[in-house]
């Protein structure tokens, strides 16, 4: 049994508590939104603390190493405690995820850093073991470079860098699509880094206790 993520966008689960205290009354913190992070079945999952640092298999071809090493610590600066890390290993063997190249790889170039086109695309994959419980092997992160219209070198990296850390934000337990625009976890991502609303959605996640466990080591 497999999922695959991005999933059609969904309604966000948004909630502000909005208080008034007289003096001496009790404070009511005014919550920001979140938008929803469970699957298409109501499922979650997080990374749990004995399984920190998450390892990360980058394809070794072109720019992904750096693509894959700016995404890490894109999302580690999200967490106030240190409740994501992650870092790099070598061997795909010995990854908890794996982030390759669909089929061609795009020239190195600097990201363009104008408006945001798609000219690539990605998809991450899960697959359940029998219990349908827990991951059974490692989440595969595939990024593709789109052909059917040119793009420059610079734009299609400058799409690659968003479109890794989105993927990497649904391997971190982000398992649905964000309907705010300025969420890297929109789709298809417009944005460069991970803005406030992913910052307080993954707070909230990783506070939510998991119903899905990782793959075993």
């Amino acid at each position: 049994m497999s999922r695959r993520w991005p999933v059609l966008p969904v309604a966000a689960i948004a909630a502000v508590v909005a208080s008034a205290a007289a003096c001496g009354d009790p404070f009511v913190p005014r919550r920001a939104p979140v938008y929803g992070y469970a699957d298409a079945f109501g499922d979650v999952f997080h990374w749990p603390p004995d399984r920190l640092p998450v390892r990360f298999f980058a394809d070794p071809r072109g720019s992904m190493p750096s693509l894959v090493a700016d995404g890490v610590r894109a999302w580690e600066r999200q967490f106030l405690y240190g409740e994501f890390r992650g870092r790099l290993v070598g061997d795909s063997t010995a990854a908890d995820v794996i982030v390759v190249w669909a089929d061609s790889v795009p020239p190195a170039a600097e990201p363009d850093p104008g408006s945001p086109v798609v000219a690539c695309g990605g998809v991450t994959q899960g697959i359940l073991d029998s219990t349908g419980r827990a991951f059974a092997a490692p989440f595969r992160i595939e990024i593709s470079i789109l052909t059917g219209t040119v793009f420059t070198p610079a734009q299609v990296q400058a799409c690659a860098h968003r479109v890794v850390i989105h993927e990497l934000g649904h391997s971190l337990g982000v398992l649905r699509e964000a309907p705010d625009t300025a969420a890297i976890m929109y789709a298809p991502p417009r944005v460069r880094q991970p803005a406030p609303i992913d910052r307080r959605t993954v707070q909230v996640l990783y506070h939510t206790p998991a119903t899905l466990a990782p793959a075993p080591r």
